[in-house]
């Protein structure tokens, strides 16, 4: 059995951030195929995840549709809307620290979670309370870039620290 590896830059995602994804409202439905594909090389079976991998990911319903089951399949579960929050935190705070992301990807994906979500809870998390920072980062205005980087790395120290314990 290989080694599951994922991040950005084309490498697959587990499951169970899939499935956070998903609950989130943040999936986008193009790779999840071939991502079901790797999941069944990585070990994981069952008859909807089979069906997943054969889809070719254009027919974002079609994928949307038989997601939870074949989530299911690879046992990871929908999780409820603050755990899904906090999964997507927890990665985007490991890929930041492992300097996989830049400060700029993380504040964007921040706010697309938030702004996708519409709820008040996922502003809660360490990495939630971000939420507003990606203008003054993107605009040139307020504190300097170092301040603002500064934060966002105590930001995912915080969510880490929040996820080992």
């Amino acid at each position: 059995m290989r080694i599951p590896h994922y991040g950005p830059g084309g490498t697959i995602p587990p499951p169970r951030l899939v499935a956070a994804w998903f609950k989130a409202h943040v999936l986008n439905a193009e790779q999840v195929p071939l991502w079901a594909a790797h999941w069944i090389a990585d070990g994981m079976d069952g008859e909807t995840l089979r069906m997943l991998a054969g889809l070719d990911g254009t027919d974002s319903r079609e994928v949307y549709d038989i997601l939870p089951a074949a989530l299911d399949d690879a046992q990871a579960p929908m999780p409820d809307d603050p755990n899904a929050a906090m999964r997507i935190y927890d990665d985007l705070a490991v890929l930041y620290l492992a300097a996989k992301i830049d400060t700029g990807r993380l504040l964007t994906e921040v706010e697309a979670l938030v702004v996708g979500s519409e709820r008040d809870d996922y502003l809660e998390p360490p990495l939630g309370s971000l939420y507003t920072l990606r203008d003054e980062w993107d605009g040139g205005w307020g504190r300097p870039k170092k301040e603002l980087v500064t934060l966002v790395h105590q930001a995912c120290l915080k969510q880490t620290n929040c996820a080992l314990g």
